[in-house]
């Protein structure tokens, strides 16, 4: 995603909800397809990344996938 068109605090509050995305729901903000628009609105709402990923996953029905097991796939 490029960011450099919108204040460093809104693209460091982009990355860190990025990360929270990729973590909990295995998506990001691309993936979502937000506008600019949209990440300086979301960003202005105040909230923190956790705070706002939460409130976004259920506001949308976001479905929580579990982390493979480090061994998964693996032939015995």
């Amino acid at each position: 995603m490029d960011t450099s068109e919108l204040p460093v605090e809104c693209a460091a509050w982009l990355a860190e909800v990025d990360r929270v995305m990729k973590r909990d729901w295995c998506i990001d903000t691309v993936d979502a397809g937000w506008s600019r628009d949209d990440q300086l609105r979301y960003w202005r709402y105040g909230e923190t990344a956790e705070e706002f990923v939460g409130w976004f996953a259920e506001k949308y029905g976001l479905i929580r996938f579990e982390a493979l097991p480090e061994n998964f796939g693996a032939r015995a």
